[in-house]
């Protein structure tokens, strides 16, 4: 059985988050326009171990939204409110796609409460995607925007898809000041550019992993290998580069 719980926001939102057995945090952090059921091969695998956080982002799954325009550093404060409603001071953080980079916002922010994070398939800046994903990326925004005239369901998630057209606000400077122990785990077909990714492998000093014949949804269609992988890292067996 899993714990459903909400929490208000100052600005009127609702955050979902779920809460699934026992021990050490781990929250999982899903990617855009999505929802924590994204995990649904992490959850049973690492609950029997961690305490097991699932969110759900604001203005996606069972999350509201009320601001016009969101942020990572918004979303970095959401979790943070969570983790207080959940008198949590440190927790591990996994990440896939935005929840990488709410990750990467989150520990930058409030580095005590981070005690080891997963990064999968996350981008500091817009132009780390693939060529074809940006420009298939601003044609997606470009839709919800001219749906939103006409349509209260694209109006509200406008702001969700207007994530993936704005950089995270993190400077390579600022990704060298995080030092928490970080696995970056990606396909080798990622949408991410490889160098992209490898320079945020650099700037964080973290153990880089990449899985061969994978793509961007990694988690899900090899998630034996990636729960593996993450699990090993989780419990040191799987040594930060430095």
């Amino acid at each position: 059985m899993s714990k459903k719980r909400y929490i208000e926001i100052a600005d009127g939102s609702l955050l979902f988050y779920e809460i699934f057995g026992d021990g050490f945090p781990l929250f999982l952090l899903h990617g855009n326009n999505n929802d924590g059921s994204y995990f649904h091969y992490q959850i049973d695998y690492f609950m029997k171990e961690y305490q097991v956080i699932v969110v759900d982002s604001r203005g996606q799954g069972h999350s509201t939204n009320e601001s016009p325009q969101i942020t990572f550093q918004q979303m970095a404060d959401d979790l943070k409110a969570i983790m207080d409603q959940e008198n949590i001071q440190r927790a591990n953080l996994l990440g896939f796609s935005d929840g990488a980079n709410i990750a990467m916002v989150f520990a930058y922010q409030y580095p005590t409460y981070v005690h080891r994070m997963i990064l999968n398939a996350g981008n500091t800046r817009v132009i780390g995607l693939k060529n074809h994903w940006i420009i298939l990326t601003y044609l997606q925004y470009f839709l919800y925007w001219l749906l939103s005239f006409i349509s209260h369901r694209a109006k509200e998630k406008r702001p969700v898809i207007g994530l993936m057209i704005h950089d995270i606000g993190l400077t390579k400077e600022q990704l060298s000041h995080i030092h928490v122990p970080t696995l970056v785990i990606v396909g080798k077909y990622d949408a991410i550019k490889l160098k992209h990714t490898l320079m945020i492998v650099n700037h964080l000093q973290a153990t880089f992993v990449l899985v061969p014949r994978q793509g961007h949804t990694l988690a899900r269609k090899d998630a034996y290998n990636f729960n593996q992988t993450v699990s090993a890292f989780l419990g040191g067996a799987l040594h930060e580069k430095h």
